[in-house]
C-alpha cells in the first residue's frame, strides 16, 4: 500500500446516514482514511494521485451480512456432486463477482472453509473480506447427512443441549468466525428428504442457548434461519444476536427483537430472484416452500422498521444468480428510505459483525474499504443491481480492486 490517493468532486454518502456532501474530498493513504472533508473549498489538498468523481458518488464499501457463494447450483445436492477443482473455481468467480459488484466485506452463512480466506489474503484470488460460518448446525431429520459441497463441508447434526455446545466448539475450531444455526425449516433443505417446512420451528431454547454460551465464550456470535414467530422467539429466549429472514414474524415478535436489540438481516433479494428468475428450475417441493414465505418478506421488514429494530443487510442469492444481490437496495426501499438502506448495508453491518471500529463509515482513522458508483444511488437504487456497470471502482483497504474509470 503505497502512496497517497485524493479522491476530489465526489458526491459523498459517508455511511453515518446524515446529508451528503455534494463536493467533498477523500484522502487515503497506506490502507487508512486520513482526511474527510465536506467541501472542497475548504481543503488544503496534499501531494498525491488525484482522482476526480465529478457526478459520481463516493460511498463506504459494501458489506453483505447474509451469502452463499459457495451454493453454486440451485439444488445442493447438485453442487455436492460438483469436482472439487470446479467448485472452488465457481465459488471464487462468485468471490470476484461480489467485490466487483462494490462489496468489500462478506459474512459467509456457511459453506465455505478457510481456504477461501487465506487465498483472498495472499493475493491469490480476489475477494471481498470474509467472515466465515464454516458448517451450519441443524437437528436430526431422519436422514443421513449428505455434504454441503463438494470439498466436505457437512452440516452438524446435533441434538440436546451437550451435542449442541459439542458442534458449536468443534465448528468454532474449525476457523467459524460465527454461529449459524437452523432455528426453522427451510426453503432449499440441506437434506432432500427433510419435509421441514418454513414456520417449522427447529432447535429448543435450551439448545440454542447452549450453541450461544459456547460461541459468546470463544468472543463471537450466533446467527439464526429462522421464518416463523416461535423459532424468532426461542432465538431471542437464548440470546442469539443475528435473526436471518424472518419472513413469517408478527408484531409481537418485532417488538421483541427490538426489545433485546438482536439484529435483523431481512434477505428480500433471494426470494424475488426465485421467484421471477428460477421458477422454471426449482422442483415441486421447494416451489411450495417458496409460496410460504416468498411475498412475506417486506411485511415482515415493515413491522420490524416500525417496532425500531437494527436492521441490517443480506441476500441469501443461491446458485448462478450472484451477480442480481444488489436487488436488496431497492427491495428494502419498498419500506426503508433510500440512506437507510444504504446504512444498513454499511454501518448497521459493520456493527453487526463487529467492525464498526474499522469498516463500515468513511471516517478518519478507518480502512480505506470504498467504491465509487456512477450516478446517485439516493435517487436511484436500483444502480447497485447494475454493480457490475455502475460500480466503477472498488478500494479494500487502500488498494484499488476495480478500476473502469481507468485512473492508474
Amino acid at each position: 500500500m503505497t502512496g497517497t490517493i485524493i479522491f476530489r468532486n465526489a458526491f459523498l454518502i459517508d455511511g453515518n446516514g446524515g446529508e451528503p456532501s455534494s463536493d467533498a474530498v477523500v484522502v487515503v493513504s497506506d490502507g487508512t482514511i486520513r482526511e474527510v472533508i465536506a467541501d472542497e473549498k475548504e481543503a488544503k489538498l496534499p501531494k498525491g494521485r488525484v482522482i476526480d468523481l465529478k457526478g459520481k458518488a463516493l460511498m463506504p464499501g459494501l458489506i453483505d451480512a447474509h451469502v452463499h457463494p459457495g451454493n453454486i447450483e440451485l439444488s445442493l445436492r447438485e453442487t455436492s456432486t460438483l469436482p472439487p477443482a470446479v467448485y472452488v473455481h465457481r465459488a471464487t468467480r462468485n468471490l470476484e463477482t461480489d467485490l466487483d459488484l462494490g462489496f468489500t466485506t462478506l459474512r459467509d452463512a456457511a459453506g465455505l472453509d478457510l481456504g477461501f480466506r487465506a487465498a483472498i489474503e495472499q493475493g491469490l484470488i480476489r475477494g471481498p473480506r470474509l467472515l466465515l460460518s464454516i458448517s451450519p448446525l441443524t437437528e436430526t431429520s431422519g436422514a443421513a447427512p449428505t455434504p454441503r459441497n463438494s470439498i466436505g463441508i457437512f452440516p452438524e447434526i446435533c441434538d440436546g443441549p451437550d451435542e449442541v455446545r459439542r458442534a458449536t466448539r468443534r465448528v468454532l475450531g474449525h476457523g467459524a468466525d460465527q454461529i449459524k444455526v437452523f432455528a426453522d425449516g427451510e426453503v432449499a433443505s440441506q437434506l432432500e428428504s427433510d419435509r421441514a417446512k418454513p414456520g417449522q420451528w427447529k432447535f429448543t431454547v435450551e439448545e440454542l442457548r447452549a450453541a450461544v454460551e459456547a460461541a459468546e465464550a470463544a468472543g463471537t456470535y450466533v446467527m439464526a434461519h429462522t421464518y416463523s414467530p416461535r423459532a424468532i422467539q426461542n432465538c431471542l429466549a437464548a440470546g442469539v444476536r443475528s435473526i436471518e429472514h424472518g419472513n413469517l414474524m408478527d408484531a409481537h415478535t418485532a417488538e421483541m427483537m427490538s426489545e433485546k436489540g438482536a439484529y435483523y438481516v431481512p434477505t428480500l433479494a433471494t426470494y424475488d430472484v426465485l421467484a421471477k428468475e428460477a421458477r422454471g428450475e426449482l422442483d415441486t417441493h421447494t416451489l411450495e416452500k417458496l409460496e410460504i414465505v416468498g411475498h412475506k418478506g417486506q411485511h415482515a421488514l415493515e413491522l420490524a422498521y416500525r417496532a425500531g429494530v437494527r436492521i441490517g443487510s443480506g441476500s441469501d442469492i443461491i446458485g448462478p444468480f450472484q451477480h442480481l444481490k444488489g436487488r436488496e437496495f431497492a427491495l428494502k426501499a419498498e419500506v426503508m428510505t433510500p440512506m437507510e438502506t444504504i446504512v444498513s448495508a454499511t454501518r448497521t453491518n459493520a456493527e453487526l459483525i463487529g467492525m464498526a471500529d474499522r469498516i463500515g463509515t468513511l471516517e478518519v482513522g478507518k480502512l480505506a474499504d470504498l467504491i465509487v458508483v456512477d450516478g446517485n444511488p439516493l435517487e436511484n437504487l436500483t444502480l447497485f443491481e447494475h454493480g457490475l456497470e455502475r460500480v466503477v471502482l472498488v478500494m479494500k483497504e487502500g488498494r484499488i480492486v476495480k478500476d473502469t474509470m481507468n485512473v492508474l
